[in-house]
């Protein structure tokens, strides 16, 4: 009977040792033992516990790592997600590691639905992911991984310019394990900036040049009340120098107003108004012009009154149909049509104003700065009335664009806000592209 109790002693720890350790082999780490005596059973039956202590300690511990990783994680994917500057990770191989949603409305792709495939290949059938993936690997060929860069793309919907920052994703030996990409859309912030500095330009201009016009204008008159009733062997001389100074001052002049109009700030004077009235009473000024000219007027039944200044409203009428004249002069069977329509855009209410005409269109190094100072084709006139209509437009919250029509001829498109106040969403808008409308 000794020697039964004394190999019970001996059995049923160890049993219960194997059936611990098939437990912590299935993940059960709280389990722990009965300690039978202090022998050396008893020992390695502590010895046991104390493990399965630890590693549940050790479970906890990693539980908690991988929330707390997990949770950044998050909040860096929501960091992402809302920045508006674009962030691509890439492999070595130019596969998509990660990319947030603003990467692919800058770009014109959906990244996100692309992720673990290659760049190059999506590049093929994406006319602005490869401009863009031609200027990265211009650099990283090279084994330039750490840049900064300006670049300029271009589609149908016209130039854009980002400021690009590549850096490499260390590895344990020198060569990068990746590359990370920001890039963001700073083509409203460079126009805001020439804008702002042409401004300053058209005040100084203005400022400096209306001084001296009246008084060499009087100056002129004087002379030929003067001198021109006296029979003098140079008085045809004095005829033809006195008026080309008036003539010439007058031109001074309509530039110093044009300097003005561009320069002043927008102190408007706003009201409700019926714009399909406003075009059509603007048209009416120009259908019994000496040059040829078909008017045609699509106006949509159903828009609503706008809120805006009604005379600047006018000038912007005024200026785009005598720019689009003046494009056709040497033309017999010029053409211009004018159509508005009620339209709805991130749930602004709007009216969309579109002027074209069947002239011969921009040029294309010139339609990206088509409302920029002082850019035109034409012999006559300052360069500034696509600017002035621009600097309208955007003060009434608005936004233009310009183009060629696949018709032939220039295309003015404009986005008018009804209410004034919604304008800001429309500005804050302007530059960001709906990856949907780029397909399309």
């Amino acid at each position: 009977y000794g020697a039964f109790f004394s190999a019970r002693r001996l059995v049923v720890p160890i049993q219960q040792l194997m059936a611990g350790t098939r437990a912590v082999a299935r993940g059960d780490f709280d389990t722990r033992l009965p300690i039978p005596a202090r022998d050396e059973i008893g020992f390695l039956i502590n010895s046991f516990n104390d493990m399965t202590q630890r590693l549940a300690r050790a479970r906890k511990q990693a539980r908690l790592s991988q929330q707390q990783i997990e949770d950044e994680r998050r909040k860096v994917e929501v960091i992402l997600a809302r920045l508006s500057a674009g962030v691509v990770s890439l492999e070595t191989d130019l596969r998509i590691r990660t990319a947030n949603r603003s990467a692919g409305t800058i770009l014109g792709v959906d990244l996100e639905a692309h992720l673990g495939e290659s760049l190059v290949q999506l590049a093929e059938t994406n006319p602005l992911l490869s401009q863009f993936l031609s200027v990265s690997r211009s650099y990283l060929d090279r084994g330039d991984y750490e840049w900064r860069e300006q670049i300029v793309l271009r589609d149908k919907g016209g130039r854009r310019v980002l400021m690009c920052t590549c850096t490499a994703l260390s590895g344990e030996h020198e060569d990068p394990e990746g590359y990370i990409i920001v890039f963001d859309d700073i083509t409203a912030l460079l126009q805001a900036q020439r804008d702002a500095a042409w401004g300053e330009v058209a005040r100084r201009l203005a400022h400096e040049i209306k001084n001296p016009l009246t008084p060499i204008q009087l100056s002129a008159e004087r002379l030929r009340r003067r001198y021109l009733g006296a029979h003098y062997a140079d008085s045809d001389l004095l005829d033809r120098a006195t008026h080309t100074i008036i003539q010439q001052v007058e031109a001074m002049k309509e530039m110093v107003n044009a300097f003005s109009d561009y320069a002043r700030a927008p102190d408007m004077d706003l009201s409700r108004f019926d714009l399909n009235r406003l075009i059509g009473e603007v048209a009416e000024l120009y259908r019994h012009r000496e040059q040829p000219l078909s008017l045609q007027l699509e106006l949509d039944s159903k828009l609503p009154d706008v809120e805006a200044d009604e005379g600047r409203m006018r000038q912007v009428f005024n200026n785009l149909i005598g720019n689009a004249l003046e494009a056709m002069e040497h033309q017999t069977d010029g053409e211009i049509s004018i159509s508005t329509r009620h339209i709805f855009k991130e749930g602004v209410e709007l009216v969309e104003i579109k002027v074209a005409d069947n002239g011969p269109g921009f040029l294309d190094d010139v339609v990206d700065q088509a409302f920029e100072p002082y850019v035109t084709t034409k012999v006559k006139g300052t360069g500034l009335g696509l600017a002035i209509v621009k600097k309208l437009i955007e003060e009434h919250g608005g936004q233009i664009s310009a183009r060629n029509s696949t018709r032939g001829g220039a295309e003015i498109a404009i986005l008018l806000p009804v209410m004034r106040e919604a304008g800001d969403v429309i500005l804050s808008a302007t530059h960001r592209r709906d990856i949907r409308r780029e397909r399309a």
